[in-house]
């Protein structure tokens, strides 16, 4: 049958293919050959926009809403990436309209001025006002009667952007951002989060939001979120499933900063607010300011189908270790269990043994065999070049060092995975799985890059190895795999001849070394 004798639906899903590879030459190529097939490659051509410049961005604003208008309804996909050296600030401002993209799914936007190196007092502020201004038309603060909400198909939100000439940008507690009603995943960076406390009028407003809104996942990288906001904003999904909280990290702690990890009792509240639903659950807090000594304690038993862990991260100091607590009874569907910035200092014996008590992993084991549920300890060394290379005082490579203390590790989640079994207890046959627990534990490694979050589009995240399984007949793997999924066509290269060394079988180590490793 010849092409254009197909049914227009079927045309259609053939040029999904070239719209989801994102192939831009191909759908222009069918668009230049006929008059019928133009309409067809249009919808997809059209569907998706990345733009890295503002002069690509007004050219094709241009062809979708003055050369043919019908076209801004075929926008699904639109990612404003300006965080590259070819930004073009001369350019003038004219920020584009999203209320007029009705069929809009997903929008990146990342600020020309996120760059250590990125010109900065730009007039990058009007077109974040500009996309404020349509958020807000798009929220639940838009109370208007006379039209309908703008963005009503708009589902995934990424900001990565900044102040004006800072790097932090304010972000008030009632943000419109927060209020979006049918959005379903909301990412922000460098975000100053609700530091000064609600009015009262906003303090009422809130009662009028609360579980109005969709999202399922709420992601905060490498900014500074105070209990109070992130307790209001907790309190708006109906169903969160995901929170991820990177709290400011790799930026120098200012006065005033108010951290919701800071208060256990406030941030155990907050959260629980979505415990019903919650599946996911990441926290990394500020490493460079521990001298307070402060341990946070999670209280998560209240969680039915909280399966996933992440915390970090996990240092030792001169004067105590830097880690978290995990409150009895344990959440009883935890399936993943993982520890990030594992200090190689940490993995001493008495240091390792506090660490996974703190954090009830007996318990966690003991949960898992009664329920014939699978259970991962992931473990995420942290990457110290002088510590893995020599020590400081006698200049001894200190790499063959790690690898016996991996298998003290490994020997000791084994004693706790046998205790597990001893102390299994009686459950209701309702609650069993079909499958029988397998326990394991993995140690992951990563190569040190130069890059910090957020990860912009053209950064992506570091590629994290798993170099020992204990459900792995070797245990050692000498041919690592990567824990996390990988993203085609990028570079994540994780070789690393330090933790090649480190993980290699190299027999008898002086244990004189064990005495060597610096305390921090």
């Amino acid at each position: 049958m010849a092409l254009l004798n197909l049914p227009s639906e079927l045309l259609l899903q053939i040029m999904e293919h070239p719209r989801d590879s994102r192939d831009v030459q191909s759908l222009k190529s069918v668009a230049c050959t006929c008059k019928a097939l133009r309409d067809v490659a249009e919808v997809n051509l059209y569907a998706f926009a990345d733009f890295a410049t503002l002069s690509s961005l007004y050219l094709f604003l241009d062809a979708v809403t003055h050369a043919e208008p019908k076209r801004k309804g075929y926008l699904r996909d639109l990612r404003l990436l300006y965080s590259t050296s070819r930004y073009d600030y001369e350019q003038p401002p004219c920020p584009p309209d999203l209320t007029v993209f009705p069929n809009l799914i997903s929008f990146v936007s990342e600020s020309p001025e996120c760059q250590p190196k990125s010109v900065k007092g730009t007039h990058w502020y009007q077109f974040r006002e500009s996309y404020m201004k349509a958020f807000k038309k798009a929220s639940l603060l838009n109370e208007s009667v006379e039209e309908p909400r703008p963005l009503q198909n708009l589902t995934s939100l990424t900001l990565h952007w900044t102040d004006s000439g800072r790097r932090f940008w304010k972000v008030p507690t009632l943000s419109p951002i927060f209020l979006l009603p049918q959005l379903q995943s909301l990412e922000i960076s460098c975000a100053s989060v609700g530091q000064e406390p609600p009015t009262e009028l906003e303090a009422k407003q809130l009662d009028c939001f609360r579980r109005q809104t969709q999202l399922k996942s709420l992601v905060f990288t490498e900014s500074i979120v105070s209990v109070e906001a992130l307790h209001a904003i907790l309190s708006i999904p109906r169903a969160l499933q995901r929170l991820v909280l990177e709290e400011k990290s790799y930026h120098r702690l200012e006065v005033g900063d108010r951290f919701a990890i800071d208060d256990s009792d406030a941030f155990n509240r907050a959260i629980a607010q979505q415990a019903p639903s919650l599946e996911h659950l990441q926290i990394f807090r500020r490493s460079q300011y521990s001298q307070s000594g402060n341990t946070p304690f999670l209280s998560l038993s209240s969680f039915p189908v909280l399966s996933h862990i992440q915390l970090g991260p996990f240092l030792q100091s001169r004067a105590h270790a830097f880690s978290y607590a995990l409150e009895l009874p344990v959440p009883p569907a935890l399936k993943m269990l993982r520890l990030d910035e594992f200090a190689i200092t940490m993995l001493k014996d008495h240091r390792v043994d506090k660490a996974l008590s703190q954090l009830s992993v007996n318990e966690l084991l003991i949960n898992a065999e009664a329920r014939g549920l699978p259970f991962t300890l992931d473990i995420s060394l942290q990457h110290l070049p002088p510590l893995l290379l020599r020590t400081r005082d006698t200049n001894q490579d200190v790499r063959p060092l790690i690898r016996k203390l991996v298998e003290r590790l490994g020997t000791q989640f084994q004693e706790r995975q046998t205790a597990s079994i001893r102390r299994k207890p009686r459950v209701n046959p309702e609650q069993l799985s079909e499958t029988r627990a397998t326990s394991r534990l993995r140690v992951l490694t990563n190569k040190p890059r130069d890059k910090i979050p957020p990860y912009l589009h053209n950064e992506g995240p570091p590629r994290f190895l798993v170099r020992y399984d204990s459900s792995h007949r070797r245990q050692f793997l000498s041919d690592p795999y990567a824990a996390d999924e990988v993203i085609p066509e990028r570079d994540f290269s994780s070789d690393d001849e330090d933790m090649d060394v480190a993980f290699s079988n190299v027999g008898w180590v002086d244990p004189d070394l064990y005495n060597l490793l610096p305390s921090r």
